[in-house]
């Protein structure tokens, strides 16, 4: 599957500090200058915040080719990668968070995201002389593993850049810090070896880029051209870079339980006799803002005491900090402990949120296999997705009373009416396993990605007639 992808953003141009001028126009001597260029091979990729467990590296993605095109001047690039097995993942478009990816696996331009994409453009080897060049860059000499090199750092967009070139005048190493919503400022770091000579231009055949400590990025590059047309057309929302509005929809499942979508990720807030849990946290600071004042209006005058985190997956964990703001106890899987202890209380210089204004200390309430929320007239029984082959420490939530089963990733309903699966996901049936186990009598599961949707649709999508037959 072949995904072609497009960005522009605006540059500034300033002077360049004196102290850098020298040292980068040997490097630009050294390496060309090249006004565009485009840059093909193959490698991996890895999606980041989707590990199994908060200690795992990023799952790896086999990338069978991509080729790249850069257009310095705009500056605007696009992207052409087709992975060994389906589609590449986002991460693979230079910067996660940039890029946005539906469950069909369609990577688009995220518009608001734009200053990252660019930022992208000045990691590149020949994209770091020209940012620094244009940025008032500063340099200073230090030694490597016994190894003279110059350090080179410049400002973008609120954010420090920092080159280390080698004393043969190439780029070897381009850091910086991207905003994160669960890891904070998050560090950046690509490495650039293996140069070789393609064309005239100096370009490393390895790029490897690390996020937030584990690899992101591994590209074997075999082609270089340089001066190629780039002929990028950019689409109006994202030459804007406005960010789409945040929608929440209510729908009440039963007296007190309301189901929260409007958008790729749902919630879903349970009325207790004198406060409110909210099951999951998904995206952002944003989202979670929107979801809040959504059950406020629901259910005015009770505080959110609780919010059930399902699993730390960056796309279901990227709200908590403003559940935490707000003062609720985060209730997660006990694995996910240390994890949430050290990214709640991470620092956030580049993007300061409602937690960094109101430092409060975050609230864990740990998990293992099961965990009940009660005021004696309400339940939430929160269980373990044992062996889950998504992610280790998944959480779902039964509501015994209502028999509402609420659940995220394992099962993400088809549209209405779709046949189901010749082969159901192996997640899928591990979810039917466990239900089974537990002898839970579920009416309708409230699934955080698609929709609410009758027991018996489940269990056709997974190829059985009960909970109990075959089991």
């Amino acid at each position: 599957m072949r995904r072609i992808l497009t960005f522009m953003i605006a540059a500034g141009a300033i002077a360049a500090g004196q102290d850098a001028r020298s040292v980068l126009e040997r490097a630009v001597n050294k390496m060309g200058n090249p006004r565009s260029i485009e840059y093909s091979g193959s490698g991996a990729a890895f999606t980041l915040g989707q590990n199994v467990n908060p200690n795992a590296p990023w799952p790896r993605v086999e990338v069978k080719s991509f080729t790249r095109v850069i257009d310095y001047d705009t500056p605007a690039s696009r992207i052409d990668a087709v992975a060994a097995q389906g589609p590449a993942p986002a991460q693979f478009f230079s910067g996660g968070k940039a890029w946005g990816q539906n469950a069909a696996g369609v990577v688009t331009p995220a518009p608001q995201f734009a200053a990252e994409r660019r930022l992208q453009i000045w990691l590149t080897p020949h994209g770091f002389l020209r940012g620094a060049l244009a940025n008032n860059a500063k340099a200073k000499s230090r030694n490597v593993s016994g190894r003279k090199v110059t350090e080179v750092s410049f400002i973008d967009s609120g954010r420090r850049v920092t080159g280390v070139i080698s004393a043969d005048h190439l780029v070897e190493k381009v850091d910086t810090w991207l905003d994160n919503a669960v890891l904070g400022d998050m560090p950046v770091e690509t490495t650039y070896s293996e140069y070789r000579d393609f064309g005239g231009i100096q370009f490393p055949a390895r790029i490897v880029q690390k996020q937030g400590g584990f690899p992101v990025l591994d590209q074997t590059v075999t082609a270089v051209r340089a001066g190629v047309p780039a002929n990028i057309t950019v689409p109006e929302p994202v030459r804007q870079a406005v960010a789409p509005a945040v929608k929440v929809a209510a729908e009440k499942l039963a007296e007190g339980v309301w189901y929260l979508a409007g958008g790729s990720h749902h919630s879903v807030a349970v009325e207790f006799r004198d406060h409110v849990a909210v099951i999951e946290a998904p995206q952002s600071e944003e989202r979670s803002i929107a979801v809040i004042a959504e059950v406020k209006k629901l259910l005015p005058n009770k505080p959110i005491r609780y919010l059930v985190n399902t699993h730390h997956h960056f796309d279901h964990s990227g709200g908590l900090r403003t559940y935490v703001a707000e003062g609720a106890a985060i209730v997660t899987h006990q694995v996910n402990g240390p994890f949430y202890q050290r990214t709640l209380s991470a620092k956030r210089t580049l993007n300061p949120d409602r937690l960094s204004r109101e430092k409060k200390k975050p609230k864990l309430i740990a998990t293992t296999a099961t965990h009940t929320l009660t005021d004696g007239a309400r339940t939430v029984q929160l269980h373990h997705i044992q062996g889950s082959p998504h992610n280790d420490a998944s959480l779902m939530a039964w509501l015994p009373k209502e028999r509402i089963l609420i659940e995220v990733d394992v099962y993400s309903p088809a549209a209405p009416n779709a046949p189901p699966p010749a082969t159901p996901p192996p997640a899928a049936v591990n979810l039917y396993e466990n239900v089974a186990r537990l002898k839970l009598d579920v009416d309708r599961i409230a699934a955080l990605h698609g929709r609410v949707v009758p027991m018996a649709e489940f269990l056709r999508f997974v190829g059985r007639t009960s909970v109990r037959a075959g089991f």
